[in-house]
């Protein structure tokens, strides 16, 4: 139902028409929320699809932009600690470091805790090397 007043000149934009009802079938989204695929066919569970930390990271270390990670180390040339605010269910998860030139480095993820990740990036001669960075990390938190 359309919610306008018609009056005798036209529609009177005028009225607020506020709502003060309740909304339902809207609540939390729980661990086992699915939603379903763009054509139906197939359903993901929407907590275990999202990303649990990520980070993007200047060449030392220090963050730029970050979600669940509480500081950043620089351990010497291309080696990075990344420590969680909220730790991982366990060491089992997944991640993928993304060197900030790709045509000349590749990320090595050297370590994993609950708390921590260490990642280690390499110049196209296999040296490590200092690179701006970012990581997203996938699994369950504790």
């Amino acid at each position: 139902m359309a919610l306008s007043k018609i009056i005798a000149e036209g529609v009177d934009l005028t009225d607020t028409f506020a709502f003060t009802g309740t909304v339902t079938g809207a609540g939390e989204i729980t661990a086992s929320s699915t939603a379903p695929s763009e054509g139906g066919a197939a359903t993901t569970n929407v907590v275990q699809g999202l990303a649990k930390a990520w980070v993007l990271a200047g060449n030392n270390a220090s963050l730029v932009d970050s979600f669940n990670i509480a500081s950043g180390a620089d351990n010497g040339n291309g080696d990075y600690t990344y420590t969680f605010t909220s730790a991982m269910s366990s060491a089992n998860f997944e991640s993928s470091a993304t060197p900030s030139n790709w045509a000349k480095r590749y990320g090595l993820i050297a370590t994993r805790t609950t708390t921590t990740i260490q990642l280690k990036f390499y110049d196209d001669f296999d040296a490590l090397a200092d690179v701006t960075n970012g990581i997203a990390i996938h699994g369950d938190l504790a």
